[in-house]
């Protein structure tokens, strides 16, 4: 970063560390106000994580951050960065490129022109598959051009058409994502210090290999390391085929951009992003309270989280130990953004099963 001193924008940095928060407490049983708040904590989880920090910072009192938080130092290019790894055996996460692919060549309404009604009447006459329109006088060009798309090879290009057709909430473009070997999803989810304009604490990233999630997490130890965080996550992303997240496209991948411009870095995202909270919204929102991924895994995937820290408290206990030098608050926030990226996993292997069976 040319020009610019580094010692001087972590002082910066360390000043917006303690700024106000940024979500609201909400009692339990108003779920009506909780619904025109963009970040809100329930009373009691509030008050859960409150004595979880302070059960934490006796607990970890003296206790050196590399026993906390074990990791190691990753050098890299523009900084050092302190990298806690991880695993997890999971089941069920192999992707179904042929069966996805039969599936979008019976959506109809992907043909240019082909509305409800229209779809109709076109199955009732036995189009069964936009093949079939080929030989439709009228729709034969739209026919044909949907079938180029989908016949390309290109996952990218299939699910730009997807969404194009039928939006990002549709099956089919989840469908579309399944044409990359799963190997080839990084699945990603940050934890910052707001909402706007302030450091990245913690780059998560994982991946599926032999049958297990491995998780990599880029942790900021101190502000003057987010630049080689950054540096390495960015790398990372860079090299990815497929980009899954929950609410990445309104909120990690242009904070990244922000942070990446903030420091004078090149940045580059996949073309092909899975964001899996439209979807989820699409499909689950008259069952859930609300669409949060901890929601969503409790409803959909049967999974309750203990002692979980909201992530709207995040930025409280990353300043807790950034004023005590005490790691305690550092562990449920690592643990947190573990589980978001398991549990990420576990989503796309229940939405295979949901929109194969559509």
């Amino acid at each position: 970063m040319v020009g610019i001193s580094l010692g001087g924008v972590a002082a910066r940095l360390r000043e917006t560390i303690d700024g106000n928060k940024e979500y609201t407490v909400v009692r339990n049983d108003n779920l009506f106000r909780a619904s025109f708040v963009d970040r809100h904590v329930f009373s009691s989880e509030y008050g859960r994580a409150r004595t979880l920090l302070t059960d934490l910072l006796d607990a970890y009192d003296g206790v050196p951050i590399d026993e906390a938080v074990r990791g190691a130092w990753m050098d890299g290019p523009l900084g050092e960065s302190w990298v806690v790894s991880s695993f997890e055996p999971v089941t069920g996460t192999a992707s179904r490129p042929e069966a996805a692919l039969r599936l979008l060549r019976r959506d109809l309404r992907l043909v240019h022109g082909v509305g409800p009604a229209l779809e109709s009447r076109l199955a009732r006459r036995g189009y069964a598959a936009i093949d079939d329109l080929v030989w439709h006088r009228r729709l034969a060009p739209a026919a044909q051009w949907a079938l180029e798309a989908l016949d390309s090879g290109d996952p990218s290009r299939i699910a730009q058409f997807c969404a194009d057709r039928r939006g990002r909430s549709h099956p089919d473009f989840f469908l579309a994502a399944e044409l990359h070997d799963e190997t080839e999803h990084v699945y990603f989810d940050l934890e910052t210090l707001g909402l706007f304009s302030r450091p990245v604490i913690l780059f998560g990233l994982a991946r599926l290999r032999n049958g297990r999630v491995e998780v990599e997490q880029h942790l900021v130890r101190d502000p003057a390391h987010e630049r080689g965080a950054l540096a390495a996550a960015l790398a990372a992303l860079g090299e990815a085929k497929l980009l899954v997240s929950f609410n990445g496209r309104s909120f990690d991948v242009p904070y990244i951009a922000e942070r990446a411009a903030y420091y004078g870095l090149d940045h580059a995202v996949p073309a092909h992003h899975l964001d899996l909270l439209p979807i989820a919204r699409r499909l689950w929102r008259d069952r859930l309270p609300d669409c949060r991924l901890c929601t969503v895994e409790a409803g959909v995937l049967g999974r309750e989280r203990t002692d979980d820290l909201p992530s709207a408290m995040v930025p409280e206990f990353y300043t807790a130990y950034h004023r005590t030098g005490n790691p305690g608050p550092l562990v449920p926030i690592l643990a947190h953004n573990r589980e978001d990226l398991v549990s990420m996993v576990r989503l796309v292997t229940r939405l295979r099963e949901v929109c194969h069976a559509a």
